[in-house]
């Protein structure tokens, strides 16, 4: 029986709050979502853990954006689409490009720190993808962190906004075919936060296998949870893996990122004997299109023998790169690796995901009253393959526009209860927190293994019987911890990953299929 609640009611009696709009993830793009929310609504805006502890806050890369006379919306728009391998709805990708610099606009009105060059104007660079210079970054290497911290400071003193942080989304409460509020867990007690307006802004998933660059959280929570409410998932398959993440010794819970901007000043791929081996695999060498370099990468590796490959920065002055890369130069100095001298030791690891939970150009979903946006939502801006930097831009824009849809059609509650009564099917099996954790290994190194940057149809069908297994027990079990939630949420997203994967029987983008 598929399970539409996580947890089990015996004619439960939860506590009511009422609000007049609801914003779940507090990265990029819930907290612009929420901040362009009329000041006249009541806004909770619910976190799992806290605001550094998002996706958003780790984004290196910058926000592309046309913001320069040597750049045209047709030109990003072509990339974005060439990116994407055909797979992009064109309208969204209009969208994102045209609208994208008044976002640009409103962050600095916001005072969000771009650098800037010596003559006061924007200091703009290139990545991988991009035909011109167009990605916008704020202290050189943390544009996440500095856009998400001044967003997040103007937010926390907002006075129609309240955030409830450490607050589990459990699921998301609907009736005739609209949504009515969410149900939430905080210090283990259960509540219902009563809205006719959700918008999920949960981020990624990276935490589903076993190499990741995505944070603790990173499981797809919202999307499970608009999977359980009758959301429309889509393109599942197209889950994106970076090219460089740092090597180092041990396994960590989060893999360190090497920029892709880093090729974009000059960083050159080698491999173990020195040889560039992106000049003849692409026209753009070594800022061809992510899926490519991490495909290329994987081949030279298995060609070669070697665990990992290197990234040559030779080519920059020191003073440079510590000014560029600050955060890079340091978290690599801390592990006796000196730049520009010495080589990046790197390899692929799962970093975004493309599809999700499908949504509109006013980021509504299926479900009336239920909007996503980030990286949870399917926009259709990045099919395939997404084009570097375009993710915090389309945080930007689609999270204006659900704020604005939800501005121009705000529906108030009908009556206001203080209690919601809820009941659910008993449920029989009790899971302990070890064999929890042991269910979340296996997850995870069957996502890795079986739906990585390579694929093959048997292994991804023995991948879809594994974890059709598994759910089959957590079915019947008692689910009641946010450990629990989390397994759960993994299962289902590893199941909408690889049955997406498995339908696909042709190569495309980041989904790639290895012939037998």
């Amino acid at each position: 029986m598929e399970r539409r609640f996580l947890p089990e009611f015996k004619n439960a009696k939860l506590d009511v709050f009422h609000y007049d709009a609801v914003v779940v993830g507090a990265g990029i793009a819930g907290l612009y979502a929420a901040l362009h929310i009329s000041p006249e609504y009541k806004v909770a805006v619910i976190a799992k853990a806290h605001i550094e502890d998002s996706n958003s806050y780790l984004a290196q890369g910058g926000i592309a954006a046309v913001t320069t006379r040597d750049d045209t919306y047709i030109a990003h728009i072509e990339d974005t689409l060439k990116a994407g391998a055909g797979l992009c709805d064109r309208k969204a990708v209009e969208v994102l490009v045209e609208e994208g610099p008044s976002d640009i606009e409103q962050l600095i009105k916001m005072a969000v720190p771009f650098d800037i060059n010596a003559d006061g104007d924007l200091l703009i660079t290139r990545e991988g993808g991009h035909t011109r210079r167009r990605i916008l970054h704020c202290g050189g290497d943390a544009t996440g962190r500095e856009t998400t911290k001044q967003l997040g400071m103007i937010a926390l003193q907002r006075e129609n906004l309240d955030f409830h942080f450490n607050t589990y989304l459990v699921d998301i409460l609907t009736e005739d075919e609209r949504v009515f509020g969410v149900l939430i867990m905080k210090d283990g007690v259960y509540s219902v936060i009563r809205s006719n307006h959700i918008i999920i802004a949960t981020g990624g998933i990276g935490q589903c296998y076993d190499y990741t660059t995505n944070p603790a959280g990173a499981v797809g929570d919202g999307i499970a949870a608009c999977h359980r409410a009758g959301a429309v998932i889509q393109d599942m398959e197209f889950v994106q893996f970076h090219p460089t993440t740092l090597i180092s010794e041990g396994k960590t819970e989060r893999l360190f990122l090497i920029s892709e901007a880093v090729r974009g000043e000059g960083g050159i791929l080698r491999n173990s004997k020195g040889e560039a081996f992106m000049k003849d695999k692409h026209e753009m060498a070594d800022l061809a299109p992510r899926d490519i370099v991490t495909r290329e990468i994987i081949k030279e590796l298995k060609r070669t023998g070697d665990e990992f490959a290197y990234l040559d920065c030779t080519s920059m002055k020191k003073e440079f790169f510590i000014s560029r890369f600050p955060t890079i130069y340091h978290e690599c100095l801390t592990r006796g690796i000196n730049i520009p001298d010495d080589f990046i030791p790197v390899r692929p690891a799962q970093h975004y995901l493309m599809g999700g939970v499908k949504t509109d150009l006013d980021g509504q979903t299926n479900i009336k009253g239920l909007y996503c946006c980030g990286e949870c939502a399917r926009t259709g801006i990045h099919g395939a393959n997404r084009l570097a930097s375009n993710s915090l831009l389309e945080c930007l824009v689609f999270g204006r526009r659900a704020a604005s849809h939800i501005n121009n059609n705000f529906t108030p509650p009908e009556g206001r209860k203080n209690h919601y009564k809820i009941n659910t099917p008993a449920y029989t099996i009790i899971i302990p927190d070890e064999e929890l954790k042991s269910y979340q290994r296996h997850i995870k190194h069957i996502l890795q293994s079986c739906a990585g940057a390579e694929r093959r149809i048997p292994e991804l069908k023995y991948a879809i019987d594994e974890l059709k297994g598994i759910k089959q027990v957590f079915d019947n079990g008692v689910i009641s911890t946010p450990m629990g939630f989390r397994v759960y949420n993994m299962l289902t997203i590893g199941l909408l990953i690889t049955e997406s994967a498995y339908n696909r029987r042709e190569s495309v983008g980041a989904h790639y299929i290895l012939e037998e």
